[in-house]
């Protein structure tokens, strides 16, 4: 954990290299995005597994906590960012 100072200098240095280069800023933050998204999805199907193999030892209690876990992390994952996809029209040789 960063004390509060450190957390100033860090906002401040990143203002700088947004304000220097906006393009790295933001290929920055859709690569924190993407990590966080990752992690959620291996939460939601690592809990999945746990639920079904729970359910099929017979233990239905830890496997109903297991489920509920793999939906929480599925539902509430990350958006993840959208990205525009250009079709473009491919010209046939003549």
């Amino acid at each position: 954990m960063l004390s509060g100072q450190e957390e100033q200098a860090f906002a401040r240095i990143a203002e700088q290299i947004a304000a220097d280069d906006p393009g790295f800023a933001t290929s920055m933050g859709r690569l924190q995005s993407r990590r966080a998204a990752r992690g959620h999805d291996i939460v939601a199907v690592a809990a999945a597994a746990t639920a079904v193999l729970c359910l099929l030892l017979s233990l239905v209690l830890p496997g109903l906590v297991a489920a509920a876990l793999a939906f929480a992390a599925y539902h509430f994952r990350p958006t993840r960012p959208t990205h525009r996809l250009v079709h473009r029209r491919r010209r046939r040789p003549r």
